[in-house]
């Protein structure tokens, strides 16, 4: 009667595990990269939906920029002041408005509907505090009347994963978002 496994047995399931963990991988990693892609439409879709509110609570619009390429992303009051290089003191520091910058997860890149897919081993977002404003690129302007002054599609690529459409509807300031047609990879 036997009390323990033998080497062989041992290396026999360890190589087992090895060969489950190498072919499950990349269906888990595509998994993840669909859900970071998900996540940054929400990213997007409340971003836009906080800009529009400011505007109509402020009374002046407000200017969603990208970085384009890249998974930067700013919100700010569409004058000029706001897109320098040095943000102004708050005229009422009671109520200050809205600017706030950010990037989408990582592995995530906005790209216009209109431009051809980009590199997707390129560094996905820029360090926040590094984006110089030559660098924003406006794509929505949100209006005092809860209108946005165009409308908008912006895609998000990720490594991996099906590209989603994020559309903005300038009269009614609506978004949806599907999968981008013809799968995009």
């Amino acid at each position: 009667m036997r009390r323990a496994f033998t080497l062989f047995e041992v290396m026999l399931v360890m190589a087992l595990i090895v060969l489950i963990a190498a072919v499950s991988y990349p269906s888990l990693e595509s998994m993840y990269s669909y859900y970071r892609v998900q996540a940054a439409a929400d990213t997007l879709r409340s971003s836009w939906a906080e800009a529009r509110t400011h505007a109509m609570e402020e009374g002046r619009a407000y200017r969603f920029s990208i970085v384009a390429g890249k998974g930067n992303f700013r919100v700010a009051p569409d004058a000029a002041e706001y897109w320098t290089d040095e943000v102004p003191a708050a005229a009422d520091p009671n109520n200050p408005p809205l600017v706030q910058s950010g990037a989408l997860a990582k592995g995530v890149r906005f790209r216009r509907a209109d431009a051809p897919s980009g590199d997707s081993d390129a560094d996905t977002a820029l360090p926040v505090d590094s984006v110089a404003s030559s660098q924003w690129t406006p794509l929505a302007v949100f209006l005092p009347d809860g209108t946005a002054r165009e409308d908008v599609a912006i895609v998000l690529e990720g490594s991996g994963a099906r590209p989603l459409v994020v559309r903005l509807r300038a009269l009614t300031g609506g978004v949806s978002v599907r999968p981008l047609e013809g799968g995009g990879r």
